[in-house]
């Protein structure tokens, strides 16, 4: 069945991101939603961020599967935001402008563990935060506890590419 993007995100948000978010705080006016081929070449210059039109609604839009990451600039799901989807499994996404070290909420679709880069490239030898499972973090500014010894990992405002694996 198809959903629009507003369907979609006030669904996801009731069953996975708790009463953290509600569906009166994911208005169409700020998400952004692109595939990933497409906000790669955003990435890379080839297109602009202009190129992207904020969605009211999109009647082509799929319930929300793996390969697909929604992240916002500010914590709790608020200010801008940008769903990309369709990225394969193992693949990179460098981000653009306009979410590089930027990004304080991540909720990345069920069934796949994401892997956050503080540099381009996933570079494997920068810090990174892993497994990133759904239904996300709404607050990347607090600390995230990753098992064994020592303290957390706070990754707000550091994430400069990600990939998912499904």
């Amino acid at each position: 069945m198809k959903l629009s993007l507003f369907a979609t995100l006030s669904a996801t948000a009731a069953a996975a991101f708790s009463a953290s978010i509600t569906p009166a705080s994911v208005t169409p006016e700020h998400v952004k939603t692109v595939d990933a081929a497409m906000y790669k070449a955003i990435a890379n210059g080839t297109l602009s961020l202009a190129d992207i039109p904020s969605v009211a609604r999109r009647d082509d839009l799929q319930k929300r599967d793996a390969g697909n990451v929604y992240m916002c600039t500010a914590a709790n799901w608020q200010q801008y935001c940008v769903y990309i989807t369709d990225a394969g499994p193992g693949e990179c996404v460098n981000l653009a402008d306009d979410l590089n070290n930027q990004v304080s909420s991540i909720g990345p679709d069920p069934n796949q563990d994401c892997y956050l880069y503080d540099d381009f490239n996933c570079n494997v030898l920068s810090q990174r935060l892993a497994p990133v499972r759904a239904p996300g973090y709404a607050d990347l500014s607090q600390s995230i506890w990753l098992g064994g010894e020592g303290g957390g990992i706070v990754f707000n405002d550091l994430m400069s590419s990600y990939q998912c694996f499904y």
